[in-house]
């Protein structure tokens, strides 16, 4: 599972004047000083950094820069998590994930986590929406990549679809805890926090790698 996002156009900032293709929001710079970034150059810091650590404080240390600058060439952290989501699909559908079958599906997970967290509609396209090709071409090249590593093709679909269904749950429960924070009021008039796993997939992830594991320990 990874939904299409589509390439964001960005706009220039006034004044700015148009550079090279592919760099977007840049600032004028003076004639023949040399670029010091370059949006790609970004992702993949960005994708070092690893998207359940992206924070543009993160990025911009990776790069030896300030913030602002990267403010330059994205629009904030919402917009480089999904340039950063599109790049790792990328890579997915090519293969270049390294590692066990069980690094494969967490990146899968965190990935598809950290698009539907930048954009919330997504999972409302989940229900109305078609596959599309780029869709259906990742999903049997996960399939692929854990088969590859030792699992079989009933073993791989299993926990492929059960971390699907963790990964869209948490993410609906994410989007409501953005907007039932401390709702709760007890009858002391003491505000109820909400539990802290609410809208968090990892704990139900961990569980289906551990009996995945303990099935493949006793075969």
């Amino acid at each position: 599972m990874v939904v299409n996002s589509e390439s964001v156009q960005t706009e220039a900032r006034p004044g700015a004047t148009a550079t090279e293709p592919g760099d977007t929001m840049s600032a004028k710079r003076a004639v023949g000083r040399p670029r010091r970034l370059t949006l790609d150059a970004i992702v993949d810091a960005a994708c070092r950094v690893g998207i359940e650590r992206l924070e543009m404080s993160t990025v911009a240390q990776q790069l030896n820069t300030g913030v602002a600058t990267l403010y330059g060439y994205v629009r904030g952290r919402d917009h480089l998590l999904e340039l950063v989501s599109e790049r790792m699909a990328s890579r997915a559908i090519a293969d270049n994930y390294g590692g066990t079958w069980q690094e494969v599906l967490r990146g899968h997970a965190a990935l598809c986590f950290a698009m539907f967290n930048s954009r919330p509609e997504m999972i409302g396209n989940l229900i109305g929406g078609e596959k599309t090709d780029r869709e259906v071409a990742y999903a049997a090249n996960i399939l692929a990549m854990l088969q590859k590593r030792g699992l079989s093709r009933e073993q791989a679909l299993g926990i492929y679809v059960e971390t699907n269904q963790a990964v869209i749950g948490a993410a609906v429960m994410l989007v409501r805890r953005k907007i039932l924070s401390n709702a709760g009021v007890d009858e002391d008039g003491n505000v109820i926090p909400l539990p802290p796993a609410l809208g968090d997939y990892r704990p139900t992830l961990d569980r289906i790698v551990r009996d995945c594991e303990s099935i493949l320990a006793e075969a």
